[in-house]
């Protein structure tokens, strides 16, 4: 692989990867007729090793036939549009599902929650110098993504195609079992007592989010929990908030910063296979 952001023995994330999918029940056909040639455990891994490599799918077929993983050696590896076809029978709602049960059973009482930007296309710098095209005009899909702040584990993502709007506008869809008990800190874009305070609260977490004007007194501060934070702050809590930047920089440089696809659908399921690869290789890592 180009990049190394995650040094870890492919070996180990083909065994941890089958050993997750069997331990959840994930089935191994989707038919009822349980016909197909390659399972479903067989092709969700291939996924996976496609988001590690970081290439074409007609390079990664290449590569999966001519060396594969040790572990996987007496296979027969199906051909790309094989693959295609079959990671697109899966909907991107069951990986964000498989994201959240990946994301569990670490030690994380803080969750990170962060935005980030995802490109959509890749076009070479000569080509844009000849074009006269601005790459940092380029369309994008503004994504949201929660990171527990001692697992680096991805708690949950939330992928959009309005790229033009706030993180707010994510919350309610994202807040689920995995808030309860936990800490969620976030920047000063989730200041907001109604949309993100109290949504926390009725989930069963807390919110530390900075408050956007430093001079108002208490008194003066709309909203029992931004009072609280006021009187308090929780300075050791809030200062875990950077490592939400840390997972997304491992998201992108070890997993490649673009998601492949036409349409939105396409480009969330390659968004949560990449938060579902980032889980698996922290999980090899412990």
């Amino acid at each position: 692989m180009k990049k190394r952001t995650y040094d870890i023995d492919l070996n180990i994330v083909v065994e941890e990867t089958f050993t997750f999918l069997r331990r959840h029940h994930v089935p191994k056909h989707w038919s009822r007729t349980k016909n197909e040639q390659y399972p479903v455990h067989l092709m969700i891994l291939l996924f996976v090793l496609f988001c590690m490599y970081d290439k074409s799918l007609r390079r990664f077929a290449k590569i999966i036939k001519s060396s594969p993983p040790t572990c996987l050696a007496g296979i027969n590896m199906p051909a790309f549009s094989t693959m295609f076809e079959a990671w697109r029978r899966i909907p991107p709602c069951y990986y964000r599902k498989l994201v959240r049960l990946s994301g569990r059973g670490g030690r994380d009482r803080v969750g990170a929650l962060d935005p980030t930007h995802f490109e959509i296309g890749r076009p070479s710098i000569s080509y844009c110098n000849r074009t006269k095209r601005n790459l940092m005009r380029d369309p994008n899909r503004k994504c949201t993504i929660v990171t527990g702040t001692r697992s680096l584990r991805i708690l949950d993502g939330f992928i959009r195609k309005d790229h033009h709007r706030n993180g707010l506008n994510d919350i309610p869809w994202m807040l689920d079992t995995w808030v309860e008990g936990m800490m969620l800190a976030a920047d000063t874009e989730f200041d907001a007592e109604d949309r993100f305070h109290q949504l926390v609260i009725a989930a069963g977490g807390k919110g530390v989010a900075p408050l956007r004007h430093a001079d108002i007194p208490v008194w003066r501060t709309n909203g029992s929990r931004r009072k609280q934070l006021r009187r308090k702050w929780p300075g050791r809590t809030y200062h875990r908030r950077v490592l939400a930047e840390t997972a997304n920089s491992m998201l992108k440089r070890g997993l490649g910063s673009t998601l492949r696809g036409r349409t939105v659908g396409q480009q969330a399921r390659h968004f949560f296979a990449k938060c579902f690869t980032h889980n698996m290789l922290m999980r090899c890592q412990e």
